[in-house]
């Protein structure tokens, strides 16, 4: 009996684990990369060490505090030879003085106040600026993602429409045979164009393959990047849209809200704090400091105790002066660094209008296109109609119609690819 439940339990676990999703829309998938994926979940952990990396900076501006003890033994007790008169004897004469016991042990605690100190405030607002291009910087990663899930999501959306074509062509196939296999029987076929059909249609079934290769590719892509396990059963339950055809009015060259433009001005930011942290670092800085000590001396031999404290409050100022020329070496690396941000900056400019500028000629190239593709495919549907009549009573040779067969074909896929362009173009245009 435990047995059963036990495998009864196990199959339970497993048709679970064997879950089904679906995506209805392209938001549902780019919600759940925002979710779910490796780069998501890598930014988050990127945002939190430098989230703590302030915390850290900040502590360096705070009062410190710190408990110690120490014990020492000392086989050799420093001696030092003093006048007797301090002690009211004669003043011509000297003796040895000890100082200290053998064994010492000491408690105490420090306390440190910083007063001025330039540099850690400029360490700790570039924190703040970093942990800002970390969020951007995240942000732009996930942006990247979206761009590239939004074409594998478009993509297969057409191959499922090029498919459906597919099966409609199946069909006109399949008549086709049907024609030349009762002329075949009536011996009023040539048999080459009796081969060349069985070829046409043996064509068909095998592009059909092809896109249904190409639509578990682009699914794999996408289980990849949203990062699905491969227990999880996924589909989309979408197809290509009816689609409007809007003008965009986006400029091409406005670049400032792209999350990639944001994280290099941050980063520039950060460059040129590091630039004056550099020169901060070398100001001079102060603090305020507080000591106590208590200080037990013992002699186990002659069973000698002694016991004392000591405390002190002071201010300590610190001027730097020479260090191996660090200094001036960190300002210099400080403005390379700069330097570089600077044209890291320009590279992503240009990067981005040119990515822009590519998706509007695109764009705008399917728009020009729509109307003629569309004219075009309402003709090739009305010649394969036509065809199909004229070959069936015998009017047009097969050579006619299977001409007519691959333009009516070739016209369908270039609406449907120039349908997919303007839905995908616009999408990249006015998301990101």
């Amino acid at each position: 009996m435990i047995r059963i439940l036990l495998v009864f339990f196990l199959l339970f676990l497993g048709n679970a684990a064997c879950g089904q999703i679906k995506f209805y829309t392209l938001e549902e998938v780019l919600g759940y990369a925002d979710e779910k994926s490796v780069v998501a979940r890598q930014g988050i952990q990127s945002i939190n060490a430098a989230a703590e990396d302030v915390k850290i900076q900040r502590s360096g501006l705070l009062p410190k505090v710190n408990v110690f003890g120490t014990a020492d033994y000392y086989p050799v007790i420093a001696t030092q030879v003093i006048p007797e008169s301090i002690f009211g004897g004669d003043p011509d004469k000297f003796t040895k003085v000890q100082f200290g016991l053998p064994f010492a042990f000491t408690a105490g605690a420090e306390l440190s106040i910083p007063v001025i100190n330039f540099g850690k405030w400029a360490q700790l607002q570039k924190s703040y600026l970093q942990l800002d291009q970390n969020k951007w910087a995240r942000k732009a990663e996930l942006e990247n993602i979206s761009i590239q899930l939004t074409r594998l999501y478009y993509q297969e959306l057409a191959m499922k429409s090029a498919l459906s074509l597919n099966i409609q062509n199946k069909q006109i196939a399949a008549r086709l045979m049907k024609i030349m296999d009762d002329r075949k029987i009536s011996g009023i076929l040539d048999p080459a164009d009796y081969n060349r059909s069985k070829n046409l249609e043996l064509d068909v079934l095998k592009q059909g393959i092809e896109y249904e290769r190409m639509i578990h590719e682009a699914r794999n892509n996408i289980r990849t990047l949203i990062n699905l396990p491969d227990t999880v059963a996924y589909s989309i339950v979408d197809s290509l849209p009816a689609f409007s055809w809007p003008v965009v009015t986006r400029q091409v060259d406005d670049v400032n809200g792209r999350p990639a433009w944001k994280e290099v001005n941050s980063r520039v930011m950060v460059a040129e704090k590091s630039v004056e942290e550099s020169r901060k670092n070398a100001y001079p800085y102060m603090s305020f400091y507080s000591r106590y000590v208590y200080n037990w001396q013992m002699k186990f031999k002659d069973n000698v105790n002694v016991d004392f404290d000591v405390s002190t409050i002071g201010a300590r100022l610190d001027i730097p002066i020479f260090q191996g020329n660090y200094h001036r070496s960190m300002q210099r690396k400080s403005n390379y660094l700069l330097e570089s941000a600077k044209l890291e900056k320009e590279k992503v400019y240009f990067n981005l209008l040119q990515q822009q500028k590519e998706w509007n000629n695109n764009y705008r190239k399917a728009f020009d296109q729509h109307y003629i593709l569309q004219e075009k495919t309402t003709v090739a549907d009305d010649n394969l109609r036509i065809a199909a009549l004229n070959l069936n009573e015998g009017i047009i040779e097969f050579n006619i119609f299977n001409e007519i067969f691959l333009e009516y074909n070739r016209s369908r896929l270039e609406y449907i690819q120039n349908l997919l362009d303007g839905i995908l173009y616009y999408q990249l245009l006015t998301k990101n």
